[in-house]
């Protein structure tokens, strides 16, 4: 029992950074309608200026916070320069997404190299609870994905960004009339999902080795995690991104192996949308 505790532990805290990555692209898509291929290196873009900051003598605290700041203006500045002027024609946001990303690969490889990297922090001893062993790192990924993804479901909730963003994602043409700001509400909401690959990228850095070229594998795992939950739909892509976290886990440690684990988001999307294809909760921005 005590084993399963502690593989159930560990995949919460891996699929909390699914979450994030996941909430970003159904958040951005249910307001935009445009799906960011680039996430996947927004994410690792931030973990590397996590890292340089960390390099340069910042305190990790410090670079968990000033890098997905940077990473989500970033991703604004992308869309009000760029996609809002094509966010209607699929193929072209589909092209753009796709190229910007490789473009942020390259540049993270020209600037700091193909090299193996790990983000340093004191973050390494962990906390024994009746015969669990909780890593301190993996305690940090709950205590920031927890309050970050509750934060964004009182936003959209509670607060008139979120009554705005709503409105947006329901009819965009009928929101403008009604005096909303739609291209500075999406811009709002690309700075978030972007800021959340980012969060996402530095707290992976702490917690495992990366290169310029692991932010692919979350961007599929993201993407798996938005479209089973219901694309634009938040509650979804929380219940699919912890259920992915799980599901790897689990079979790393039970069944096939740790050599499966990047196929388990196909399989788990494949099983859900066989099930429900318009996913488990329906396609809306909604809590």
């Amino acid at each position: 029992m005590t084993e399963f505790l502690q593989q159930t532990f560990n995949g919460l805290s891996i699929g909390s950074v699914y979450v994030l990555v996941g909430v970003g692209l159904t958040l951005v898509f249910g307001i935009s309608k445009i799906m960011n291929y680039a996430q996947g290196q927004f994410l690792i873009l931030g973990t590397f200026v996590g890292y340089a900051m960390v390099q340069a003598g910042a305190p990790w605290w410090l670079a968990l916070v000033v890098a997905p700041a940077a990473v989500g203006v970033l991703g604004a500045a992308f869309y009000l320069s760029m996609f809002r002027r094509i966010a209607s024609d699929y193929l072209a946001t589909f092209i753009l997404t796709v190229g910007l990303g490789i473009v942020i690969q390259q540049a993270v490889v020209e600037i700091w190299g193909p090299e193996q990297r790990q983000i340093d922090s004191p973050l390494t001893g962990s906390i024994e609870v009746g015969g669990l062993f909780l890593a301190d790192a993996r305690l940090l990924i709950l205590g920031v994905c927890v309050p970050l993804v509750t934060g964004l479901f009182l936003l959209l909730a509670r607060t008139d960004l979120g009554r705005r963003m709503r409105a947006t994602a329901e009819n965009r043409e009928v929101a403008s009339l009604m005096g909303i700001d739609a291209s500075r509400t999406t811009s709002i909401a690309f700075w978030i999902g972007s800021a959340l690959a980012g969060f996402a990228g530095v707290l992976l850095g702490i917690l495992f080795p990366f290169t310029a070229y692991s932010g692919n594998a979350f961007l599929i795992k993201g993407l798996a995690v938005a479209l089973a939950g219901g694309i634009g739909n938040v509650t979804g892509a929380v219940v699919v991104g912890l259920t992915l976290g799980l599901v790897e886990t689990y079979g790393s440690a039970y069944a096939i192996g740790p050599e499966w684990q990047d196929g388990y988001a196909f399989v788990l999307l494949i099983a859900i949308l066989a099930w429900r294809p318009t996913g488990l909760f329906r396609g809306t921005v909604e809590i």
